[in-house]
């Protein structure tokens, strides 16, 4: 088996019928550093820190890999360094710095993210300008050890979270005053040569579509991330062990929120009279920081992800999804895989995306259910074979080759690849998962 993959890839994220939209997707697809030269061949300006080096600004280049006909860019780009400032490569050894601005362009990694946002925008948008970056600057995140690389992603999500509590003076307040309560979910793989690496916080997934025997008319859905709720026992015990506990309202499980009653004023004492709010439907989560809880130091609402790694092969892994709840309260994993599969099988050149396939499926179950459709996002991966025939192209899906790099991704007019995206303006309130703050008005073009 070849040591990278090939696939098709299309995303789909919809308001539904919520008043504000908190949902992002992040995709980013880059050359892969190389190993470090022997110090020695180092220029003088990198080794001794002189001021040649100083006066480097960094330079970025950016190719579209899908754009409209006017030619304004789509949301899928791809990004590399060519060079780092000081404050980019500070702390880093020089075989750090050169990992990150040399690359090889025959090789490429690709990051996929799906961001579903609570209690305001914020959280989900600095994730998603943020959390790539900070993942790749990790120590470890270029290993070929796997462990590192999983120990490096949760680094990334963990400074990821205490980054956002820099911003947190800057995030708009509540009503009431207090500082902002805005977190998200962060379902994120990142895919180098034939390996899959997943890191996940709350309660949007991935799920791979597995094809064990050609003669299986059917896929099986291989759950790759396991939905943090507060019930579960494993999250319910840290939750206690760090003073939070866990309360039922309107038949759903939430991390309760210890405050103090809003009319109190002055430092918190142990007669002061503290109100304990079902808050949180998802036990982890970035930006939730008003669940730090000072005694033991950590964070009622964990930022640290499950993670996992997976060896592709194109032969038996056909599809993989990320999706939000808008997507999975209404689709079981076995139910979209399989619709992909046979979405593929029916539909001819140019058309429906299996993202939007899948997308509006679900907007239309909540529909059909008489319930206010969740925000829905989606993001598809068809994996192809790379000896086998080739799939038509759907709209708005491209191609991406990991072992030839970013040039060789197909550019709008090839065949059956429009690569068209519509950019919409909407808003919305997540009140699933949260619950007791009134509600904002936040504005997301995506």
């Amino acid at each position: 088996m070849d040591d990278s993959i090939i696939f098709r890839m299309s995303a789909f994220s919809e308001q539904g019928g919520r008043k504000y939209m908190e949902d992002v997707v992040e995709i980013r697809i880059e050359y892969e550093p190389t190993p470090p030269p022997p110090v020695e061949e180092y220029p003088k300006s990198q080794r001794h820190g002189g001021q040649e080096h100083s006066e480097v600004e960094p330079t970025k280049q950016t190719e579209t890999i899908g754009c409209h006909s006017d030619g304004e860019p789509a949301p899928v780009s791809a990004m590399w360094v060519e060079s780092l400032s000081n404050e980019e490569s500070s702390g880093n050894a020089p075989g750090d710095q050169l990992a990150e601005h040399v690359v090889d362009t025959r090789k490429s990694v690709a990051f996929f993210a799906v961001f579903d946002g609570h209690g305001g925008r914020e959280a989900a948008h600095f994730a998603r300008e943020n959390l790539w970056d900070l993942l790749k600057r990790q120590r470890g995140f270029w290993s070929k050890d796997h462990s590192e690389v999983c120990a490096a992603l949760r680094k990334g999500f963990i400074a990821c979270h205490h980054a956002m509590w820099k911003q947190l003076p800057e995030w708009p307040k509540t009503i009431t005053g207090l500082p902002s309560t805005s977190g998200t979910t962060a379902s994120v793989i990142v895919i180098r040569g034939a390996h899959m690496y997943v890191a996940h916080v709350g309660d949007s997934a991935v799920v791979v579509g597995v094809k064990e025997n050609e003669s299986d008319i059917n896929l099986q859905a291989l759950e790759v991330t396991q939905d943090h709720k507060p019930e579960l026992p494993k999250e319910k015990e840290r939750i206690e062990r760090l003073g939070g506990s866990v309360m039922k309202k309107s038949g759903v499980n939430r991390v309760v929120w210890k405050r103090p009653r809003l009319t109190h004023n002055g430092p918190v004492r142990r007669s002061t009279v503290i109100d304990q709010i079902p808050f949180l439907a998802v036990a982890r989560s970035l930006g939730d920081l008003w669940s730090y809880d000072f005694y033991s130091g950590e964070f009622v609402v964990s930022p640290e992800p499950d993670t996992t790694v997976m060896t592709l092969d194109p032969k038996r892994h056909r599809y993989i999804i990320l999706g939000s709840d808008g997507l999975w309260n209404m689709m079981p994993p076995n139910n979209a895989v399989n619709m992909c599969y046979s979405h593929d099988k029916m539909v001819g050149p140019k058309g429906m995306s299996c993202a939007r396939r899948l997308g509006c499926t679900a907007l239309l179950f909540w529909k059909e259910r008489m319930l206010r459709a969740d925000n829905t996002t989606v993001i598809v991966l068809a994996l192809q074979d790379r000896g086998g025939p080739p799939v038509p192209m759907h709209r708005d899906e491209i191609v991406v080759d990991m072992a030839t790099g970013i040039n060789h991704v197909p550019f709008p007019g090839t065949m059956y690849n429009t690569c068209e995206t519509e950019h919409v303006d909407a808003m919305f309130f997540e009140e699933d998962e949260m619950c007791d703050e009134p509600e904002r008005w936040t504005c997301l073009e995506w």
